[in-house]
């Protein structure tokens, strides 16, 4: 026990032991926490409207370059397919995805091309194999060789109108009715992929049974022929994937059956024909 001191007075003594460090430390701050969650949530908050207004700088700029190719491009000149201007024949149709797809679906229409562009060259690959074996093992190739030119110089053209420039319509135009048309002709590219990828005898295509015949029988032949085998396999798979995402693509933007069948029938209804209806579609 401390005695008496006359500056201090009775017990002005510290205990032995005792530390002073106990009243130094600063009161805890309890409201720091709960500030700087406000923080992190103002931060939050500021960053979603940088990305907002980031967004709509990106979509402004899309549509002014729209708007100013259409003013190039307002009359819609044909320029597909890109054909030198000495060649007799012109171009067919008008092209251009950046002008006439919406942003948010320009990467589906340019994969579906993409696709129509590996498909020309399933089609002139097997053609050429074909036309090797009919060079190489003769005349009981013939079948596969008229066959394959035929596929070539029919399908080819056919698989663009139908259901690349269906589609490229379709998103162009918002219309269910063409949506329909395409997921038809599509899913008979997908058959027909298919079919090409077995290669039956004769068939006119250098599918998996012809190119193992063939293979018998001269094996350089018989590797291209497994090659273009592999390239229709490819074909058909990226096919499938790529019907199904646009399948997703269809639901996401309100199209259905309904709304197909009344534009068919609105289509229908002011032409003389149903014929002259589909024709429009195209």
């Amino acid at each position: 026990m401390g005695g008496y001191s006359p500056a201090g007075g009775y017990g002005s003594g510290a205990p032995a032991g005792y530390s002073s460090s106990f009243n130094s430390q600063p009161p805890r701050q309890y409201g720091n926490e709960e500030n700087m969650q406000k923080q992190k949530l103002v931060e939050d908050e500021f960053r979603k409207r940088e990305e907002d207004l980031e967004r709509r700088e990106r979509q402004l700029r899309d549509e002014q370059k729209r708007l100013e190719d259409a003013r190039v491009y307002g009359d819609r000149v044909p320029n597909f397919p890109p054909i030198p201007k000495f060649f007799p024949c012109t171009p067919c149709v008008y092209h251009n995805i950046d002008f006439d797809i919406p942003p948010e679906h320009q990467t589906t229409v340019r994969r579906v091309f993409y696709h129509w562009q590996f498909t020309v060259f399933c089609y002139l690959f097997n053609f050429i194999v074909c036309f090797g074996m009919i060079c190489a093992l003769g005349s009981d190739y013939g079948s596969a060789f008229g066959l394959s030119l035929l596929f070539a110089g029919l399908f080819i053209p056919l698989s663009f109108l139908t259901w690349y420039r269906m589609l490229y319509n379709a998103v162009r135009q918002d219309s269910s009715m063409r949506y329909m048309l395409f997921f038809f002709t599509y899913g008979f590219q997908v058959l027909v992929s298919g079919i090409a990828a077995l290669g039956f005898g004769g068939g006119g295509f250098a599918g998996w049974i012809t190119a193992f015949k063939v293979l018998e029988k001269n094996k350089g032949l018989g590797v291209l022929g497994i090659f273009v085998s592999v390239a229709w396999c490819m074909n058909c798979l990226i096919a499938v994937i790529l019907i199904m995402q646009i399948h997703k693509t269809y639901r996401s933007t309100g199209q259905s059956m309904e709304k197909a069948s009344g534009e068919f029938a609105a289509s229908a209804g002011s032409s003389r024909n149903i014929g002259q209806a589909v024709l429009r579609s195209l």
